[in-house]
């Protein structure tokens, strides 16, 4: 049986300071559990479409700038990531990925 993958919406920041009424969040928060260097699961990486306000489709405010990358994952209770980085594309989000965590896999 597959693992059951991290959904990008999961940790969507409910609009400002966690107030939908206050406007859009900006940004996600980064959630890194555990010692990044022992960590040796596979980590979800995918592209994060913005519209051309540098909005995702969630209406989390991120800018407009290089392509948004989501990096997530864990293996139970002793590492849990997910965290937002830019990239020129995804192998070069795979290498900033593993700056912080040297021994990870990805899922296609």
């Amino acid at each position: 049986m597959a693992p059951e993958l991290p959904d990008y919406s999961t940790r969507d920041p409910k609009g400002w300071a966690g107030d939908p009424r206050r406007g859009a969040a900006v940004g996600r928060p980064t959630v890194q559990k555990g010692d990044p260097e022992t960590f040796t699961g596979k980590l979800v990486l995918r592209e994060v479409p913005l519209n051309d306000g540098g909005y995702d489709r969630n209406g989390t405010y991120f800018g407009l700038g290089p392509p948004l990358y989501w990096c997530a994952g864990g293996d139970g209770d002793e590492h849990d990531i997910d965290y937002m980085l830019r990239a020129s594309d995804r192998e070069a989000a795979k290498r900033k990925v593993r700056e912080r965590y040297p021994n990870a896999r990805f899922y296609r």
